[in-house]
């Protein structure tokens, strides 16, 4: 596996080093890691960590389990470049690494190929459909954990899907990105269906907001990362 210019042997996986203070290793050994940007604690679902490459540069580690120090920003892409203006990874790292000067762009990125990743995932395996009506007929048949809308839809289609109670509705993807994940000219309504898929999508879009404004009053994914614990 390459992550952003690494080469990573997934077998040899292992956090053997001692992490930071804010960073005890891979995501599911502890409940929290501290942000270099803000000094908080939270989940490490709403954050992403951050490792130094052989060559000194801070890149992203999108699954949190590469091997070594780590430091972790909260996932917004303010306080992302806070931390970058303000010269927190080097302080983290103990060392002069250095940004790169797109790093909050490939962050975004990441995270976008990420969410468009599962909804391809999901069209293989059957759990993703597209289009108004086979959308609709999933959400009457109480069979949809999320719904992805376009970023860029109509009126129509915000209205219809904003109505929706109960359903989480993120729109923070835009037409061409999903029809090409889903191999088609373009996707305007796009439902996953319940399950292990759905929650890894929205937890994936939640970090995915920091970075994009959702511009449809509809859900946002915090709402639905709520519904679905």
């Amino acid at each position: 596996m390459v992550v952003q210019g690494l080469t990573v042997d997934e077998n040899a996986m292992t956090d053997t080093a001692a992490d930071l203070p804010t960073d005890g290793g891979p995501r599911d050994r502890a409940p929290e890691r501290r942000c270099i940007a803000t000094g908080q604690s939270g989940s490490p679902d709403g954050m992403i960590r951050f490792v130094v490459a052989p060559g000194g540069e801070v890149v992203a580690d999108m699954d949190g389990r590469l091997p070594g120090r780590g430091a972790w920003v909260t996932a917004r892409a303010d306080l992302l470049e806070q931390a970058i203006r303000r010269k927190a990874f080097p302080r983290a790292f103990k060392a002069p690494v250095k940004a790169g000067e797109d790093l909050i762009g490939t962050v975004e990125r990441l995270l976008t190929a990420r969410c468009l990743e599962y909804l391809g995932l999901g069209r293989r395996a059957g759990a993703v459909v597209a289009g108004y009506e086979k959308v609709r007929a999933w959400l009457d048949a109480g069979t949809v954990g999320a719904v992805s809308l376009a970023s860029d839809a109509g009126d129509v289609a915000v209205s219809r899907m904003g109505a929706l109670k109960g359903v989480p509705v993120v729109a923070l993807l835009t037409r061409d990105e999903m029809g090409r994940a889903l191999g088609r000219e373009n996707a305007v309504n796009v439902a996953i269906a319940e399950g292990l898929l759905a929650k890894r999508f929205l937890a994936e879009a939640g970090r995915l907001a920091g970075f994009r404004d959702a511009p449809y009053p509809v859900d946002r994914v915090s709402a639905g990362l709520r519904e679905n614990g």
